[in-house]
């Protein structure tokens, strides 16, 4: 005999678990949520990006991005190009929104598509890291024609055997005797390849007396690299960083007359932090760039097949260091606080952990007392004891969600970069076979669960994400970069629009995607992306936004016969939803309900599902506006025995 009719469902929504059992999910746990934000308890789709750049940039190369703050106060994103740089301010209180004029790179000295490209503003300059010198270092001979005061000469060098280098590679010359003649050659210049043994560079004459001419002069050392770019408020131009080796015979030891070549740095405590190389940070004198390469250095687990892979501000003089396989404090002893005084001889280095370790430099953030970072395994966080020191949890932040993590495109995951906002931890992934993040990844700290996957429009890939002041507030930005013709990049503000994501340039005829029916999901649960669509005035795309519940199953594995489901939303006029359920044993998909509100009050939706099986699940697709969903509940009747007969 049929029992009574049960109900069950959520009253409030606090995030979502795609690994788990749907069945056995907590009440409030989704098992998918796309594109969508759970706040107090209520689902409801973000809100749409706002293209804050024009399409000045569009046939430029985009390589990236940072941000600059100017003695005014003003934040300004700094665009970095192939050859060139540009500063993007928002607009910011009664200033409008302003794009600075070109300042050109030195001649030669770029940045290739693809190549290390870090910003870093300190001591109130701009500097762009384009990657740490090469571990070959020559031993060469020079020879040069006379080269007269203010003149500019050609000289050659030999190296030993095959250097390996290019046409416009950027190499630095080094010499060991004391001649004042040779010395003032010594410094960093862009090369035109001879033969395989043989280079030549362009000499400028600045001293005080004529360059004699010299044939097959030893002591030489040449090594590959390319110095930082620097940018100061008046410059037109960017000038480089003037690399000067400090050399013990044929061997580069250290370097003490200016910041030197490095994948990456940060500005901590007045200091420059560098990664110089695979096992070696360097640390500037304090209010100084100079880095003395054979004093200021840290060298971490050198030997251990491990490698930095990024570093982090942590509390008072110390600060993380990530390799692919561990994690270490470094502490910068500081007992002078003079300028140019270097750090003491206290400081220190010190594990964390040997178990994980960092795939992606730009993935680590700190929020609060937490540091958040991607491994191999997932999202990791690292959390404080009571005397500071971090601990390392070996079980990832992200196992209620691994599934996804399946998807991930790990060939290109070192570019996944990461941010904390408005109490959420945010992670740009490349997912598929995408190149550049094209998913992200949410986690709501308050609730303490994931919370949704974003997705945008197709080309606005998530390069960077940059948090800028935007109206007289701290905004989130997302940075694309510019592909020439082919990308269309820029900067996106993001939960801004409500019509949607503004996307497309504005002087091309804009479209409107929006689901018409029937709509399906793809397996993963996924909208569909086919829609038809519409053409209108506006510049905006649809965001498809969705959540699917846990798997209702009322206590047990017996059939059930489900009557019908309860939905209740906050919503204004024209917002419309789709309704799906999907019954288990036997499974079956079946859209229950669409609906379009034409009132602004709250609204109650009680679709009709008159389906059977064990347990059932409902996706709600917000396919215009955004409805807020605040809880749902199925009704059915559970029978203690088959409702079909088997036989």
């Amino acid at each position: 005999m049929a029992e009574e009719l049960q109900a069950e469902g959520d009253d409030m929504f606090i995030g979502f678990a795609s690994r788990l059992d749907p069945a056995n999910l907590k009440p409030g746990m989704l098992q998918a949520s796309f594109n969508t934000r759970l706040q107090r308890g209520i689902a409801q789709p973000r809100k749409g990006t706002k293209r804050l750049t024009d399409n000045d940039l569009i046939n430029l190369t985009m390589v990236g991005s940072g941000l600059y703050v100017d003695d005014a106060g003003h934040d300004n994103i700094v665009l970095v190009f192939t050859d060139r740089m540009y500063l993007y301010k928002p607009a910011q209180g009664s200033d409008p929104k302003d794009l600075s004029q070109a300042f050109l790179f030195p001649a030669n000295r770029t940045i290739a598509v693809g190549g290390i490209c870090d910003v870093v503003t300190a001591l109130n300059k701009v500097y762009i890291f384009r990657g740490k010198y090469d571990k070959t270092t020559f031993a060469t001979t020079q020879s040069n024609a006379s080269i007269a005061i203010g003149a500019t000469g050609t000289i050659t060098v030999t190296t030993p055997t095959n250097h390996g280098y290019s046409n416009n590679d950027e190499v630095t010359i080094g010499y060991t005797s004391s001649t004042s003649a040779f010395q003032s050659v010594t410094g960093s210049y862009v090369i035109t390849v001879t033969g395989p043994t043989t280079f030549t560079f362009q000499y400028t004459n600045n001293t005080a007396s004529t360059y004699i001419a010299q044939t097959g002069q030893s002591g030489w050392t040449a090594r590959r690299g390319k110095p930082p770019l620097i940018w100061e408020d008046g410059q037109a131009t960017l000038s480089f960083a003037q690399q000067k080796f400090t050399i013990d015979g044929t061997t580069v030891t250290g370097i003490t007359e200016s910041v030197p070549c490095a994948d990456f740095g940060l500005y901590f405590q007045n200091r420059l932090i560098l990664k110089y190389g695979d096992y070696q940070m360097l640390v500037s004198d304090i209010l100084s760039e100079q880095c003395d390469t054979t004093l200021n250095n840290f060298i971490i687990n050198t030997g251990g097949n491990d490698s930095i892979v990024g570093v982090l501000p942590w509390v008072q003089d110390q600060f993380l260091v990530f390799m692919t396989k561990s994690i270490y404090v470094v502490y910068v002893e500081t007992d002078n606080f003079a300028t140019d005084s270097p750090p003491g001889a206290q400081s220190s280095t010190t594990v964390v952990t040997t178990e994980i370790g960092c795939l992606a430099r730009r993935s680590i953030v700190s929020a609060g007392q937490f540091v958040f970072f991607l491994s191999a395994n997932g999202v990791h966080m690292l959390t404080p004891q009571l005397d500071l020191k971090l601990l390392g949890n070996t079980l990832p932040l992200s196992e209620p969600i691994a599934d996804f993590f399946d998807t991930v495109n790990y060939d290109t995951v070192q570019n996944s970069v990461a941010t904390y906002f408005n109490n959420r931890f945010y992670i740009a992934m490349p997912t598929g076979t995408a190149t550049r993040n094209d998913k992200i990844l949410v986690y709501n700290t308050l609730n303490q669960n994931w919370e949704s996957i974003d997705y945008y429009p197709a080309g606005l890939f998530q390069d960077n994400f940059i948090l800028s002041a935007y109206i007289k507030q701290r905004r989130l930005m997302i940075i694309t970069n510019f592909a020439g013709s082919t990308q269309y990049g820029g900067v996106f503000l993001t939960e801004e629009q409500v019509e949607g994501d503004e996307f497309n340039t504005s002087d091309v005829t804009p479209l409107l995607p929006f689901n018409l029916f029937p709509a399906s999901l793809q397996p993963n649960g996924e909208p569909v992306k086919t829609e038809s669509t519409i053409a209108t005035t506006q510049n905006f795309i649809h965001i498809p936004a969705s959540i699917k519940t846990r798997e209702y199953a009322f206590g047990g594995t017996s059939e059930k016969r489900f009557s019908r489901g309860e939905f209740t939303f906050n919503n204004v006029q024209n917002d419309f939803v789709q309704i799906d359920a999907t019954t288990y044993d036997p499974d079956s998909t079946e859209t229950v309900l669409r609906y379009s509100f034409s009132g602004t009050t709250d609204g109650t939706l009680r679709p009709r599902i008159a389906a059977r099986g064990t347990s059932i699940a409902c996706t709600v697709n917000f396919v215009v506006g955004r409805p807020s969903l605040k809880s749902t509940a199925v009704y059915a009747i559970a029978a203690n025995r088959p409702m079909i007969s088997q036989e």
